[in-house]
């Protein structure tokens, strides 16, 4: 794997640019210290670089020392720009530039950084580290706008995560909120994961303590059992949404429910999952019920 910052010389150059480039894009320019746009142009480079290291390679070929280099790809001015993909020159450009022109050229030939995230969470999933590909996957729906190209991609792959964890609540909602454009062989792969997830989860305990609180008509305290009891029911099979609703609606009723036991239950649940939204929510009401 090439290093991403080189000066490059008549030596390094089949492997850095022509051999790296096979690997990832590298933008190549030509320079000289007698020329004051490329005095400019580096510096520049060197800020974009730096903003998005991982997507791509920059090489710099010092045309005051590197005439070989230079008399090979026939340079006649300087700055000379070009962009290398597969061991060929792709594009390229000459002389001063605006940084708008300059970083629009350097976005059409790499893949945004959300791509690059996405791949990499994509191989520790594929690796079985999928808590690593779980935090990496949410911290690139934090820097990828809805309009991206690849945003519905990163949550069908989050959505696989959160499947593949037992997390049925987070899934649920991500593969609901992709549109129609982008439901795809995997998106339906996911639903139908989700639905039998869903349906081995449907224990007989869980059915038969469901039934029973759809039917009882009698008084609070026996509803009240059924609910804790299918409660803890939920979150052993990792339902823990519906776990803590039910939790808290027999607080609303009776905050000290067999002795204080309801309350820790809720309290055990919100300490072990891995749901921040979830375990904001039902600390705030909680706090609201008690103070």
């Amino acid at each position: 794997m090439p290093v991403n910052n080189h000066d490059v010389s008549v030596s390094t150059f089949p492997q850095i640019i022509l051999e790296g480039s096979k690997e990832k894009p590298v933008l190549v320019v030509f320079w000289s210290q007698q020329c004051p746009v490329c005095c400019e142009l580096l510096p520049l480079l060197d800020k974009i670089h730096a903003e998005d290291e991982q997507a791509f390679v920059y090489a710099r070929i010092n045309c005051d020392v590197e005439q070989q280099i230079v008399n090979h790809f026939g340079v006649q001015s300087v700055p000379s720009v070009f962009m290398f993909i597969d061991g060929k020159g792709a594009d390229g450009f000459a002389g001063e530039q605006t940084e708008q022109f300059i970083r629009e050229f350097i976005n059409k030939h790499t893949p945004d950084q959300s791509l690059l995230l996405l791949q990499q969470a994509q191989t520790l999933f594929a690796q079985g580290e999928v808590e690593q590909a779980k935090t990496l996957l949410l911290e690139t729906l934090k820097i990828t706008d809805k309009s991206n190209e690849n945003y519905n991609d990163i949550n069908l792959a989050l959505a696989q995560v959160y499947l593949a964890l037992g997390e049925f609540e987070n899934a649920s909602p991500l593969l609901a909120s992709i549109p129609m454009a982008g439901q795809n062989m995997i998106y339906h792969s996911l639903i139908s994961q989700l639905e039998l997830a869903k349906q081995s989860s449907q224990t007989p305990e869980i059915t038969a303590l469901e039934s029973a609180l759809e039917e009882v008509i009698s008084t609070q305290q026996e509803k009240a059992s059924i609910e804790y009891q299918l409660a803890i029911q939920y979150n052993q099979a990792n339902r823990n949404g519906e776990a803590l609703a039910l939790l808290y609606n027999i607080l609303l009723v009776d905050m000290n429910y067999e002795e204080g036991d309801a309350k820790k239950t809720l309290l055990d649940i919100l300490a072990t999952i891995d749901d921040a939204k979830l375990v904001s929510e039902y600390r705030r009401k909680l706090y609201s019920l008690l103070y």
